[in-house]
């Protein structure tokens, strides 16, 4: 397996119910912050990536992950320019400007978070462009939308410490 050497980045919107941290149980929804995501879909008129409902099994089953205790919609999901996060970002705002009416009416109905995720995976030391211009500022301002920028550092050393090392169990005697 050859280590991945080149900078990366993709970009997506996500709807998230309020909620808190509680240690030992997880993210939990706060009061009228439970939706259905499949009535996102429709009010938006545009296709989830990720979505899951409060209540549902998590994806690796429902032993010692249990359910979710909150509801989330994630879309207009932009891998393109793979370095340049603002092109990424504009490309959501656009998809969404027309949408902010009902972005609104979601956050009447719902005690939702909206969010814009950033998230760039360095190698290299070679960062990709972080720069987010008036338009998705405005977007951000009109919808209440918060950035994040959920970042992964690698480089070549850890890779290869991580690709060679296995516990003891491994080798043969």
């Amino acid at each position: 397996m050859k280590p991945k050497e080149k900078t990366t980045c993709y970009s997506y919107f996500d709807i998230c119910s309020e909620g808190e941290l509680q240690y030992g149980v997880g993210f939990v929804a706060e009061e009228n912050s439970e939706f259905d995501p499949d009535y996102i879909t429709e009010l938006l008129g545009i296709e989830p990536h990720n979505k899951w409902r409060t209540g549902e099994p998590r994806r690796h089953g429902a032993g010692v992950y249990g359910a979710y205790k909150f509801s989330r919609w994630g879309a207009c999901r932009q891998d393109t320019p793979e370095n340049d996060a603002r092109e990424q970002c504009l490309a959501i705002v656009r998809m969404l400007k027309d949408k902010i009416p009902a972005l609104k009416q979601i956050k009447r109905e719902y005690n939702v978070s909206f969010c814009i995720i950033v998230v760039p995976e360095i190698y290299n030391e070679e960062a990709p462009a972080l720069c987010f211009d008036e338009e998705i500022i405005e977007f951000c301002h009109a919808t209440g939308t918060v950035i994040d920028i959920d970042t992964y550092v690698h480089d070549r050393e850890s890779w290869l410490r991580r690709l060679f090392h296995r516990p003891r169990k491994y080798y043969k005697r």
